[in-house]
């Protein structure tokens, strides 16, 4: 259900994607921690996780949010191709690919509608509306670090590691 929303550059309904995380962090692998990437998508999220963890015994320790624009996310996303065989996935300027093969196994590589420059934009919009607002929620929560995320993927793991450092056990 959530992969229908996601193809057309749609927000997964809170419901659904509430379901979700309750679900997953419920598991005993979540007791002793977590990460979560992509959620909450907005303040109403937000507020729904907090309330959970509390009933729980839990809060968040860090929201991380990691700075780039608009360009740049639009030119990793749609520079992306899967393979149609082994479903590997390649960059088209980051893994200088000169063909429409996979090196992997030779399958054909495609464009996922979710990676296509007008599906990114719109999905950049809805950011802008929803998820934005975060931002301000989790710095008023006095939770939020930012970490530079353009540059080379070393470099943005070592600024992100740095960040979250100090919250490590």
């Amino acid at each position: 259900m959530a992969k229908t929303y996601m193809d057309r550059g749609d927000l997964v309904p809170d419901k659904v994607t509430i379901a979700m995380v309750r679900d997953r962090l419920s598991e005993d692998d979540a007791q002793d921690g977590f990460l979560l990437d992509g959620f909450p998508r907005n303040v109403p999220q937000a507020e729904i996780l907090r309330d959970m963890l509390k009933d729980w015994g839990q809060a968040l320790d860090l929201v991380l949010e990691l700075v780039v624009d608009d360009d740049e996310v639009v030119r990793r996303l749609a520079g992306r191709r899967t393979c149609s065989q082994c479903g590997r996935i390649w960059h088209v300027e980051f893994d200088d690919k000169q063909d429409d093969l996979c090196d992997a196994c030779g399958g054909s590589l495609f464009q996922r509608d979710d990676d296509k420059e007008e599906t990114i934009r719109h999905r950049l919009e809805v950011y802008q509306e929803q998820t934005a607002p975060l931002v301000a929620y989790y710095a008023d929560e006095g939770i939020l670090v930012g970490v530079d995320a353009t540059g080379p993927v070393e470099e943005v793991t070592q600024r992100a590691m740095e960040a979250i450092r100090p919250f490590m056990g």
